[in-house]
């Protein structure tokens, strides 16, 4: 979980987190719902968020699986 701990942020509505991939520091909008899909501008990792609570965001490493088609 990420929380936005920094109180001159350029935004109050937004989130600081890390990319879990590259460490690039993510500005999360604080309006942000679940499910959203966010990309790191640092390396392109496309993250889902998975909770936004109290000023925090914890975002995943989204997955796709891949279609079934009975093969």
């Amino acid at each position: 979980m990420a929380k936005n701990t920094n109180p001159n942020t350029h935004e109050a509505n937004v989130f600081k987190a890390k990319c879990p991939d590259c460490d690039a520091e993510l500005e999360i909008p604080a309006d942000t719902e679940i499910g959203e899909i966010v990309s790191c501008s640092g390396c392109g990792l496309e993250l889902e968020v998975k909770a936004v609570k109290d000023g925090c965001v914890d975002l995943q490493e989204l997955t796709i699986e891949g279609e079934d088609w009975g093969e």
